[in-house]
């Protein structure tokens, strides 16, 4: 997570994880829609007398990058996103100079590189981070996902592991380790994973999709229906919507056969 020390204007850019089919790039969300929680800024009073936490102003530097990145992204400018984020990492790297606890710093190193697809400098940026907090969830969250990309599927799934008996009233856990397990062929586990962000997040449509898939690709066609039913249902003008509209009219069709 990406917290800006700004009690003014707060916001949060946060890693939203879709693990697998829905990719992976840092993008801005809201708390709700990422399943993440936001982190405690400094007190009001604080912020009146200029007492912001040491490397604030570094680390700042560090999330606007971080955030213009994103929007050459967006452009299709992927060597300037490349230059930022190299800027990025350098402002957390001098943030930290000052204060070595920053952990929000040290693991937006690991979204960085998570971001540049350098897998292994991700997971040790993370794994360096929760030195510092070792139940820290959004690098816990990152370290999952690094550790899924470099297919390294036992790490990921302990992590996850933690993560859910950490914070097991979070969905976008549960999707994660579901998909990862979908991914390893897992299914049972993934069925379990995927009901289980249902318990606590019913109208999740990519949960609701990828249960779909999971039934569908093992020919439980009336199982899977009813899932990309409700699925479309959440939202039906976005990709997983108009997916979902498909694959339900290539059932239709299958079962109408004799």
């Amino acid at each position: 997570m990406r917290h800006r020390f700004n009690l003014r204007n707060p916001w949060y850019s946060l890693f939203l994880i879709l693990l697998l089919w829905l990719g992976g790039s840092p993008s801005l969300a809201d708390t709700k829609a990422s399943g993440q929680r936001p982190e405690t800024s400094p007190s009001a009073q604080a912020e009146k007398e200029g007492n912001l936490p040491p490397g604030a102003e570094t680390y700042n530097k560090g999330v606007e990058l971080f955030q213009i990145a994103q929007i050459q992204n967006e452009k299709g400018n992927s060597e300037g996103q490349k230059k930022l984020l190299k800027e990025a990492i350098k402002q957390f790297e001098l943030a930290l100079g000052t204060n070595p606890k920053l952990v929000e710093a040290q693991s937006n190193i690991g979204f960085a590189y998570l971001t540049l697809r350098d897998y292994r400098k991700a997971i040790a940026a993370f794994e360096k981070a929760l030195t510092i907090n070792p139940n820290h969830l959004n690098t816990l969250n990152g370290l999952s996902t690094a550790y899924a990309f470099n297919k390294n599927i036992d790490q990921a799934l302990k992590t996850f592991d933690k993560l859910t008996t950490l914070d097991p009233g979070n969905s976008q856990y549960w999707f994660n380790k579901g998909s990862v397990l979908q991914k390893s062929g897992r299914l049972q586990e993934a069925e379990q994973a995927y009901l289980q962000a249902l318990k606590v997040q019913a109208n999740d449509q990519r949960t609701l999709f990828n249960l779909g898939t999971l039934y569908e690709n093992q020919g439980e066609l009336e199982k899977a229906r009813p899932y990309y039913e409700k699925a479309k249902g959440v939202e039906i003008g976005n990709s997983i919507g108009l997916e979902a509209i498909r694959r339900l009219e290539e059932i239709n069709s299958t079962l109408k056969k004799p």
